[in-house]
């Protein structure tokens, strides 16, 4: 077995390991059962913007056959734990699970997080790939929580406008998103369209003193709700999450979608409890230390 780089011509294997049946499924099943990976064309598109980010994709081979994947990813800007590479993915195919392939993808990721010259290694794994992490060594360091509300309009109008895709919010914190770098889920949200993905919603909206950037996607065409990412300030106060949680839910309302869900640090969730949202999982995020 050998660890290289991922490279465009083995990116089909790749999406193979994550979705077998990936050809004889439509678009959208694709999309809501195996994610950016189901797909060749979203996932080239996916790689773009991982690799545009700083983050780095890692195969095992055999004999030129893909056995697994692992992706790599540097959180540099603001974020409530701190400077860490996050670990994106680690899958194995499913026959040579449980055969070291895993450990060695994981062992190979710490490498490129130091070479990234960063001294944590985290990620959010599924309850079932707990254990493997917590046996490599990896600590609990935070949790998020994953959250539901049905869209309606908000008593008072916020003020709003679209942003660009070279606005990118630096210096401020992502409040609510997903499981993913900053930068990375930023470029992920632009020229979705050209990989067959609804196009985003993205605005500036100002609340009290400061400017929250708010942005909603709905992951396929066939779900029934949008995906809300917030930035806000550091000295964000829980009412002013409260009133960018109220903007996601008018916006969603505007837009005909009948619900809106995000994940937020738990830390932050009585702000999105008192706008109507109710947990639908925790995750603990996990840490390895590196130095």
């Amino acid at each position: 077995m050998e660890i290289i780089g991922l490279s465009q011509d083995l990116a089909e294997g790749v999406v193979s390991i994550h979705c077998p049946r990936w050809r004889d499924m439509t678009f959208n099943l694709r999309m809501r059962e195996c994610g950016y990976w189901g797909d060749l064309n979203v996932f080239s598109w996916y790689l773009e913007a991982l690799r545009s980010s700083g983050g780095k994709a890692i195969v095992a081979l055999d004999g030129g056959k893909v056995l697994g994947e692992a992706e790599v990813v540097p959180e540099r800007f603001l974020s409530p734990v701190g400077e860490h590479a996050y670990l994106q993915m680690v899958w194995v195919r499913e026959e040579a699970r449980r055969s070291g392939v895993g450990r060695t993808l994981v062992k190979e990721c710490k490498s490129i997080a130091r070479d990234m010259k960063l001294n944590n290694l985290d990620t959010i794994p599924t309850s079932e790939a707990l254990p493997f992490f917590e046996d490599l060594g990896f600590k609990e360091a935070s949790s998020q929580v994953l959250m539901e509300a049905k869209s309606r309009l908000a008593p008072e109008r916020l003020s709003m406008e679209d942003t660009r895709r070279d606005e990118f919010p630096a210096a401020a914190y992502i409040i609510a998103g997903q499981t993913r770098p900053s930068s990375f889920l930023w470029k992920l949200l632009w020229e979705r369209e050209s990989a067959g993905l609804p196009s985003p919603k993205v605005v500036k909206v100002r609340v009290g003193m400061w400017q929250l950037l708010l942005a909603l996607f709905q992951p396929t065409s066939e779900n029934d709700y949008l995906y809300a990412l917030i930035w806000g300030p550091r000295r964000i106060s829980l009412g002013q999450i409260f009133d960018s949680a109220e903007i996601a839910l008018t916006i969603a309302y505007e837009m005909g979608i009948s619900k809106v869900r995000l994940q937020s640090w738990y830390k932050y969730r009585a702000a999105f409890e008192a706008a109507g949202f109710e947990a639908l999982a925790r995750y603990k995020w996990m840490r390895k230390k590196l130095s």
